[in-house]
């Protein structure tokens, strides 16, 4: 009886020891994972392996060894890179939030070897076919451009060698030329039939001046210069314009005869072409929040163009909209370029077909 009573206790005893050497780990896309906490901090950490017994390894390391401080210091690099980024005043909100996430991605799922001088390019390559398999291509090598970022950086401050992304060939990304924008007739019936001049704003600087989501919403009251006529996209406190150029485009008549009243429609006192310098344009009493916009117009701007019976045209297209009728008006792609803030190559790319006919064919004839 007692020999039975010492098995007994025995087989208890060796149940647990193994329920404790593999609780937590759990299988998650043909990859063995592990969930555990430590020092009050919960952990979800790829055992880099489809094997049972060798992530039940892993995991015992995990679980008593010190391989979590090297991860520690990986994420103290990270920081001193945003850190240094934000110095030199050359990274935007909305660029620091989306590589902080693909960073940070790469750091919970690399955890062998996670030191930045251990890091090698079959671990990146590896990281980059799991993307693919997950994300589309373009987000995967968003991903790609934020660790290349960050590696350069690491290079040039002897963290590491040498940049373990360049090693790393990245599927060839085909853009088609942007073919579908609205008519002038469709653009002024979307800016007439707006329901309200905060609205009507977003649509003039989308279809008239050919402004980005974010720099609509981000838009100060002193870029619009209406005496001169002409849109100064350029740095604030809180935007980088995109590529770091200033940009300037000329104002059409339309849309100074909006701008005039509605920059000033807190003030108008006296003359209608004074306003608050430096101000927001759009809803100035809104103030930055965890979004990656300080506001943002998706929801009623898709309201009213569906209202209309035109739900393909997204923010993006009033944009290509602006440009295709520049160009349809044979203005030179140079100037479109010039004023899209975008290289006179990509620009001829995806607009250079609506061009009228050119009389200079009549030459070769």
């Amino acid at each position: 009886m007692a020999s039975k009573s010492k098995r007994s206790k025995g087989a208890a005893a060796a149940a647990k020891a193994r329920d404790a050497h593999t609780k937590g780990i759990y299988l998650r896309g043909g990859t063995y994972w592990l969930n555990f906490q430590r020092h009050g901090k919960r952990h979800f950490i790829s055992l880099e392996t489809a094997d049972f017994a060798t992530a039940c390894q892993r995991a015992h390391r995990l679980r008593y060894g010190p391989e979590l401080a090297a991860k520690q210091g990986m994420e103290a690099d990270i920081e001193a890179f945003f850190s240094a980024k934000k110095r030199l005043n050359v990274c935007s909100r909305q660029t620091e939030r989306v590589h902080r996430a693909a960073l940070m991605e790469f750091v919970k799922c690399h955890t062998f070897g996670i030191a930045v001088r251990d890091i090698r390019p079959s671990s990146v390559s590896a990281h980059y076919e799991r993307l693919q398999a997950r994300v589309a291509e373009t987000t995967a090598q968003i991903h790609m451009r934020a660790l290349r970022s960050f590696f350069s950086w690491c290079v040039e401050t002897h963290r590491c060698a040498e940049n373990p992304v360049k090693a790393v060939k990245l599927a060839r990304v085909d853009k088609p030329a942007r073919l579908r924008f609205c008519t002038k007739a469709e653009r002024d019936h979307l800016i007439a039939t707006a329901p309200d001049d905060d609205l009507r704003f977003i649509l003039y600087c989308g279809f008239h001046c050919g402004l980005r989501k974010g720099e609509i919403i981000e838009a100060r009251t002193d870029w619009f210069d209406l005496a001169g006529g002409s849109c100064h996209i350029q740095n604030t406190d809180t935007f980088r314009v995109k590529d770091r150029d200033s940009r300037h485009v000329p104002l059409t008549q339309a849309m100074k005869e909006f701008l005039a009243t509605y920059l000033c429609r807190d003030e108008l006192k006296g003359s209608a072409q004074t306003f608050s310098p430096k101000r927001f344009a759009l809803k100035p009493n809104v103030k930055q929040g965890r979004h990656i916009y300080r506001y943002d117009f998706h929801k009623p701007y898709m309201n009213h163009v569906r209202a209309q019976g035109l739900p393909w045209v997204t923010a993006h297209v009033m944009r290509h909209t602006f440009a295709s009728i520049a160009v349809q008006s044979n203005v030179s792609i140079f100037k479109v370029a010039r004023w899209l803030g975008d290289g006179v190559e990509v620009v001829e790319k995806h607009y250079a077909h609506l061009s009228p006919n050119d009389p200079d064919i009549e030459r070769t004839a």
